[in-house]
Formats: structure tokens, C-alpha cells, sequence
């Protein structure tokens, strides 16, 4: 079977959004380093989010199994985040199985 790579474009897209997510959480972290209002549990929390995202992100870009479990886990979490994480959570998850995305990730395919 060979894949049609535009069907991937947006998860992709995705993928790489994660990662900006994630540097982005990195230089927040550096910017707000030395501020005495800079909470511990706030530097942890960012530095977990910005690490998942990275991580996320580098297993779609990828294509490795464990980045596309990373990412439905992301999504299913970020279905609690009512309305727009909801909204955003549920078209991309209906995406990914109308699509059949999770091919992508199996590496069986043969690039040309």
C-alpha cells in the first residue's frame, strides 16, 4: 500500500507546532529565571510541558509508534480544555482515524 503524504501534511503541521510549543516554553523558562516571583511548582510545571512537547513533537516529525501514542494522549488530554481545546482535540483525532493516520507511524511504507 502506498501512502498519500498530504494526508500526513497536517499532523506534520502539528508536529512541528509542538515543537515551537516547546522551545518556546524553554525561553520563558530562561527569560523568567532569575525573577523572585518565579514560583518552583511554575519553573517545574513549564519545564514538564516544554520537555512533552519537544518530545511530542520530534516522535511526529519522526514518525515513530511512541509519537503517535504521545499524540493521542495529548489529544485526549487536551479534550478537557473546554471549548477550544475540545473543538481542536476532536477534529484532529476524527482527522487522524478518517485519514488513517496511525499508517504513517508503522514504517512499512516504501519512500520513493
Amino acid at each position: 500500500m502506498i501512502l498519500d503524504y498530504k494526508r500526513f501534511r497536517p499532523i506534520k503541521t502539528l508536529g512541528i507546532i509542538l515543537l515551537i510549543i516547546g522551545v518556546l516554553g524553554f525561553f520563558a523558562l530562561i527569560t523568567n529565571w532569575y525573577e523572585p516571583e518565579f514560583y518552583d511548582t511554575a519553573t517545574i510545571f513549564i519545564l514538564v510541558m516544554s520537555v512533552w512537547h519537544l518530545i511530542t513533537g520530534l516522535g511526529i516529525l519522526a514518525r515513530k509508534r511512541w509519537g503517535f501514542v504521545l499524540m493521542k494522549f495529548y489529544l485526549y488530554v487536551l479534550l478537557l480544555g473546554i471549548p477550544i481545546g475540545t473543538l481542536l482535540a476532536k477534529r484532529i483525532l476524527s482527522y487522524i482515524k478518517e485519514n488513517e493516520i496511525e499508517l504513517f507511524f508503522n514504517g512499512k511504507d516504501l519512500e520513493l
